[in-house]
């Protein structure tokens, strides 16, 4: 009975490793340092609406909306000498998008709190402590799947990617904006190109940096 209990802590650490880690990077992605840095980029595609302050400046509202308790009315209420910003399509993507993010977040947080309540049975126990470093190994190897199940069809053909995405987690239709919208303005292809690629490439490193550390325990741990 022990052994069944042990057994499936186990496996819990090992799959609890790939999704969170795969949400931290997206929460540090989700930030006004990312937006600055693709702002940056020669390649990424100029806003024909704003300059490229209001460009930065919009766009950090969009960020502090979605990580802050701040209501849709903190979109809402930007207006230039045309009328408002943001269209009330694009708002309600946007109460959409708020609603998936702190679903995510949720889950990165239980994640993060199982992994640190699992880990203390398993290393108390001295039969068990060998294995934590294998099972964070076996939870590295498993986490290097996701980025490929990203980076290969993102490559491959990134608007059918985007177009997929978006039809998994939204109402259809829901998403589709003309050029000239705020939502394209701020955030054109390229830069979901970019941060998809950003997300793929971080998590494939810290998965390597993992597995390496783990591996290197593992082996010094059967050493002694």
């Amino acid at each position: 009975m022990k052994r069944a209990f042990f057994s499936a802590l186990k496996v819990l650490l090992i799959l609890a490793i790939p999704p969170f880690l795969l949400l931290t990077n997206i929460d540090l992605l989700t930030s006004s340092a990312f937006v600055r840095y693709e702002y940056g980029r020669a390649d990424l595609p100029p806003a024909v609406r704003f300059s490229p302050e209001e460009r930065l400046s919009v766009a950090e509202k969009a960020v502090l909306y979605l990580r802050s308790d701040a209501g849709i009315e903190l979109l809402g209420e930007l207006k230039d000498e045309k009328g408002p910003l943001f269209r009330e399509k694009e708002l309600t993507h946007m109460i959409d998008v708020k609603a998936l993010w702190q679903r995510a977040f949720a889950w990165q947080r239980i994640l993060g709190i199982s992994i640190v309540l699992l880990l203390p049975p398993l290393l108390l126990r001295r039969e068990m402590r060998r294995s934590v470093p294998f099972c964070l190994v076996w939870g590295s190897l498993l986490t290097l799947i996701l980025p490929l199940l990203i980076l290969i069809p993102a490559y491959l053909n990134f608007d059918w990617f985007f177009t997929r995405f978006h039809q998994l987690f939204f109402a259809e239709g829901s998403w589709i904006f003309d050029y000239s919208d705020t939502l394209i303005q701020l955030f054109p292809l390229r830069f979901w190109f970019d941060a998809f690629r950003a997300l793929a490439l971080l998590t494939v490193g810290e998965a390597v940096l993992l597995g390496a550390a783990m591996f290197g325990c593992h082996k010094s741990i059967r050493g002694g």
